[in-house]
């Protein structure tokens, strides 16, 4: 049984499975885990863009957006995916556009409120930016990051209410 059976249920079909089925669904989805996040070393398929190309697309594009951090340029810090959602189509989940890409590490330098790094999403076949994960892998888009403003307020330690006023 493949794992996009259970990708095509609803939720009331997911919720009603028995309890063989569902530690089915578990296994499976533990051997298909390491799929998106290979290292080099384990990418098991043919890839169009080399570990190269990918970190100079990726700083190309940290560039031109002007972005915060430094891309990690160091090939054994790479992920491979071999099968990334880019897209979700919910009225018809064989329509999900997937594909490779390679995950690119962007290092933030130390600060108290934006410690954490994030990674800049390179399409394989594109050999392009295809998007942004912050640092707890949620695609970044535009209307939930903060802006410098935002940051600027965090850091100045002003109370909301004071505002307000």
């Amino acid at each position: 049984m493949l794992l996009d059976k259970y990708k095509k249920m609803t939720d009331e079909e997911f919720k009603s499975l028995t309890d063989e089925e569902f530690n089915e669904y578990i296994k499976l989805k533990k051997e298909d885990l390491p799929r998106h996040h290979r290292k080099i070393e384990e990418i098991a398929i043919d890839v169009v863009s080399t570990p190269e190309e990918a970190i100079e697309i990726a700083k190309k594009y940290h560039q031109e957006h002007e972005l915060d951090g430094t891309v990690n340029e160091q090939i054994e810090s790479l992920f491979f995916d071999e099968a990334y959602t880019f897209k979700v189509d919910l009225e018809n989940r064989e329509n999900d556009d997937i594909r490779p890409a390679w995950r690119v590490t962007v290092d933030l330098p130390p600060n108290p409120f934006l410690f954490e790094d994030y990674t800049i999403i390179v399409s394989d076949r594109d050999k392009a930016v295809m998007g942004m994960l912050d640092p707890n892998g949620h695609p970044v888009s535009e209307g939930n990051e903060f802006t410098d403003e935002d940051i600027e307020y965090i850091m100045s330690g002003e109370d909301l209410e004071d505002d307000e006023e």
